[in-house]
């Protein structure tokens, strides 16, 4: 499919579509072109309720929507949304872990904010599916944590101060090495939480996290 030139009055679906031409590159696996389809889906909701008014919007708009009834006829119908759901679900996870191991590895550079904020776009298009609400708190957590990871990265590069990520580090003989790891991430998933007031799940994460260290 062609790139898309999304008007101004549409500047909210862009990121979603770029999601989408991306994945249209990688036709290897199912799993690329389905994750494309329902993030065209995304944008199309989202642009019909974005008051864009211009001639060119609503051409764009149509133009997505031929899109997806010809992907729908050849993908679309092939899963139950339930199916769907639970492979855009795996892929933003995937995104995210590795994203999040180049920070831990004390590699993170450009390219890891970039795939951070693919991960927090992959995130939100599991908006659109009913079974989101079952894991919306961990969806939500982890799509504020790579956005802020995406900037925290971009700044630190501009400023010419690099974090070097977090890493376990020397565990020790009394914590298991993999539940480390696990609390360092539920604290940083936790001081997101408290960035954004959610006080609730910040104090469940931190809680999480204290377990892990028995």
């Amino acid at each position: 499919m062609p790139p898309h030139v999304i008007p101004a009055d549409l500047k909210t679906i862009k990121a979603y579509i770029k999601r989408a031409e991306e994945l249209d590159l990688d036709r290897s696996t199912p799993t690329s072109r389905l994750v494309a389809y329902y993030c065209r889906q995304f944008a199309v909701e989202r642009g019909l309720t974005a008051n864009a008014t211009s001639s060119e919007s609503k051409s764009c708009l149509m133009q997505i929507m031929d899109e997806l009834e010809k992907e729908r006829e050849l993908i679309g119908n092939g899963f139950s949304r339930e199916e769907a759901y639970t492979i855009c679900l795996d892929f933003a996870q995937n995104i995210f872990d590795k994203a999040d191991q180049e920070d831990r590895n004390g590699k993170a550079n450009q390219s890891t904010a970039r795939t951070f904020y693919a991960a927090a776009i992959f995130y939100e298009i599991l908006e659109q599916f009913d079974k989101y609400k079952e894991d919306e708190s961990d969806n939500v957590t982890r799509r504020k944590y790579s956005k802020w990871k995406a900037a925290q990265i971009l700044n630190a590069i501009k400023s010419g101060w690099f974090n070097k990520g977090s890493s376990a580090g020397n565990s020790g003989d009394r914590v298991n090495a993999d539940n480390l790891d696990d609390a360092i991430e539920l604290v940083r998933f936790g001081l997101v939480a408290l960035q954004t007031k959610e006080i609730d799940l910040a104090r469940k994460r931190l809680q999480e996290a204290l377990s892990k260290l028995g």
